[in-house]
């Protein structure tokens, strides 16, 4: 059963305006891209267009970043105009005022939005490319939000990439909707186990400390000790040691009940997965089909199995 098919509402994600069917773009077109749109409908979206709101019009001259001394700017290069301010201004007060969010989804390439993509220039002629970096408005999420997924339609081309978005955000989502009492909370950790421990097991063990630690009527703390640690994993990377040790530990539940080929055919995909000649998206689809196959309903209630 996917986490699509098992909760009632739907994460909340923030999305450029230009991803979303407006023609805010600076040449006042939009975007239409297939990865976006085959994931909008599992969200309620906020949409938000930083260089829109701060007045720059549709259509406008293009802006570019800049690092001029230690600082990012961000400045129209045909007439001069620095916007850096006016877009930090924006997007505080922006992010500061959403309301429960879970994620981010971007216009790639974007001086305002970019994630990792907007091109740094290291001279106002803009003939000396420095390297890529975010735009203004994700370089503000990471400060004020750090444990808030980003991703912008150039890395959702990526499968890994945007299995990792989706995880990230269906976590935050679902930890939200666990946290009203200490039995949510409980079986949240129970189904989130495998996928927290793909990301960094000592917090994983630290989170269980937590909960073994709750007694009666003291729930907001526990949450609240639960939450700081928990928003300390979402801001980490998955690492693919971390991943393979949680799909060793996944697979010991189906391995007794294969054959030694089968065995040998896992084995070997991962061994795959560690050299980069697969990715771990093809290994979560066998053992998704393990617990079908098997009947293991604690494997299948594992959320990192159920993201589809």
């Amino acid at each position: 059963m996917s986490i699509k098919s098992i909760i009632m509402d739907k994460p909340t994600v923030v999305i450029s305006a230009c991803l979303n069917g407006f023609f805010n773009r600076y040449n006042g077109g939009t975007v239409s891209d297939d990865n976006v749109n085959a994931l909008k409908p599992r969200f309620e979206l906020i949409t938000v267009c930083p260089e829109v709101e701060i007045g720059l019009g549709i259509p406008r001259k293009t802006v570019s970043l800049f690092k001029l001394g230690d600082r990012i700017e961000v400045i129209q290069r045909e007439t001069g105009l620095n916007v850096t301010q006016k877009l930090l201004d924006y997007s505080e007060k922006t992010i500061n005022n959403l309301p429960e969010v879970d994620g981010f989804i971007l216009k790639a390439k974007s001086p305002s939005c970019g994630v990792k993509s907007a091109k740094v220039f290291g001279n106002r002629e803009g003939t000396n490319i420095l390297g890529k970096d975010d735009g203004l408005f994700p370089a503000t999420v990471r400060r004020l939000r750090p444990h808030l997924p980003l991703i912008d339609e150039g890395r959702l081309n990526n499968r890994e990439l945007r299995w990792e978005f989706l995880a990230r955000v269906y976590l935050h989502f679902l930890f939200r909707k666990s946290s009203r009492d200490i039995k949510s909370l409980i079986d949240f950790h129970s189904r989130a186990k495998y996928l927290l421990m793909s990301i960094c097991q000592k917090d994983l063990q630290d989170l269980g400390r937590i909960l073994a630690a709750h007694r009666k009527g003291n729930f907001e703390q526990t949450l609240e000790d639960y939450r700081q640690t928990f928003y300390r994993i979402l801001s980490r990377p998955i690492r693919k040691s971390n991943l393979l040790n949680a799909l060793n530990h996944m697979f010991g539940y189906a391995s007794p009940k294969l054959t030694p080929g089968e065995r040998k055919h896992f084995l070997k995909l991962l061994q795959q997965y560690r050299s980069g000649q697969t990715d771990f998206v093809t290994i979560i689809e066998f053992l998704r089909a393990y617990g079908y196959r098997f009947n293991l309903p604690y494997l299948l209630d594992q959320y990192l199995l159920t993201l589809e």
